[in-house]
């Protein structure tokens, strides 16, 4: 029986991603055409400007349901030792503003405020592009879900002796103690699917890519204890 859940990923993401990038893609056509005829007819801004945010908000959300289905893809590659990594070279500071702006929708949606000091002197960092991207993609989305409106988001970017450090700043909603467990344990995707130990609960699933994913690459996560503010999800990747 525990070999369905990885079966049935494997098999139906491809058919669940084409889909879903038709719509992203017909959403995206259709934002176009709003905006020619924003700029023919300015005039009709009242009646097409909220159709064109429909169309963003379904261009994002159907990016986001591709994202969580490559995420799971990944996961059950690499727990059973089949994922092939792809090292490129990745500029770690653009990836990560670009997942920031990637959100805008939802941020602003939420009145959020996200932002990013990066100071390590490290931005070209060789690893897997798309994992690491993902990686980003998945925190984010899980910290502006869980944000309550008006909430702040910050990400540090520092060097320390063992590597490059992101620290998260995350809302209190997220450091639930079987979410922070999730992060920051050595985990198997098996030892975790069982409705009664709460994971499948919002921000598991992201949580669970996120600590395979890291560690596959050399990665290590961590939550920061309940005495230290702010607070944070933190994680490391190795300069050697």
């Amino acid at each position: 029986m525990e070999r369905i859940p990885a079966d049935f990923v494997a098999k139906m993401s491809h058919d669940l991603k084409t889909p879903v990038g038709n719509a992203m893609m017909y959403a995206e056509l259709m934002a176009e055409d709003i905006r020619t005829l924003l700029e023919e007819h300015p005039e009709l801004g009242d009646h097409l400007l909220p159709l064109e945010h429909y169309c963003k908000n379904i261009h994002l959300s159907s990016s986001k349901l591709i994202n969580a289905i490559q995420s799971w893809g990944y996961s059950f590659q690499i727990e059973d030792n089949v994922f092939q990594i792809d090292e490129t070279a990745v500029n770690l500071k653009d990836m990560l503003e670009g997942a920031i702006k990637a959100n805008q929708l939802f941020i602003k949606g939420k009145s959020l405020q996200v932002s990013f000091d990066y100071a390590s002197a490290t931005e070209v960092y060789h690893t897997d592009q798309e994992l690491i991207k993902l990686v980003f993609d998945n925190l984010l989305t899980l910290f502006i879900t869980m944000g309550r409106n008006g909430a702040a988001i910050h990400v540090d970017v520092t060097d320390d002796e063992n590597g490059i450090l992101f620290r998260f700043l995350a809302p209190d909603a997220a450091f639930h103690p079987k979410l922070v467990d999730v992060f920051s344990s050595d985990i198997r995707i098996r030892d975790r699917m069982a409705p009664e130990q709460g994971v499948l609960k919002p921000g598991g699933y992201n949580l669970i890519f996120v600590n395979l994913a890291l560690r596959y690459i050399g990665g290590a996560t961590g939550v920061d204890d309940e005495e230290t503010r702010p607070r944070s999800f933190w994680f490391r990747l190795p300069l050697t």
